[in-house]
Formats: structure tokens, C-alpha cells, sequence
């Protein structure tokens, strides 16, 4: 795996145009990674743990509010439920 610097990219940005391999993008004042590049053409052996990924940071995003409306929502279905019981 390649190392490539914030301000590398940042004064050069078409390192990325050539670059074959998966990267780190470090800052290296800190030397925290701030992201990892993959090129485009690798792109279908990973999409699947991409959408993954997505899913479970929108699910992280969301799950109090699905939570509170399936609290919410639990009482109506359990009586149209019923009613429709009493209609049959």
C-alpha cells in the first residue's frame, strides 16, 4: 500500500491519474489517515461492501428515529389488525 500526503495531492493532484495501487491519505503532521484511495477499476470486486457500508452508516444515522416510529406506529397496526378481524 501506497502513502501519498495531503499536500502532495494537494499540489499535485494527477499523482492520482497514475497511481495503480490502494493509498493511504495521510496528514504527516499527525500521521493520521484520513481516507484510502482505490482506483476506479477495482471499483467492482468492492461495491458490494461499499453499498454495505453506506447502509450501515445511514442505519447509524437513522435508527433512533425508526426506533421511535415503530414504538409509534405499533399500537395502529395492532388495531387495524383487529379490526379488520372483527370485519372478517
Amino acid at each position: 500500500m501506497k502513502t501519498i500526503s495531503i499536500s502532495e495531492l494537494v499540489k499535485k493532484p494527477s499523482i492520482l491519474d497514475n497511481l495503480d495501487d490502494v493509498a493511504e491519505i495521510i496528514n504527516k503532521k499527525t500521521n493520521e489517515v484520513k481516507g484510502v484511495f482505490i482506483s476506479a477499476k477495482d471499483l467492482p470486486y468492492i461495491k458490494d461492501m461499499i453499498e454495505e457500508l453506506e447502509y450501515r452508516k445511514w442505519y447509524q444515522k437513522n435508527a433512533a428515529g425508526l426506533e421511535a416510529s415503530q414504538k409509534e406506529f405499533a399500537g395502529i397496526f395492532d388495531e387495524a389488525i383487529a379490526e379488520i378481524g372483527e370485519r372478517l
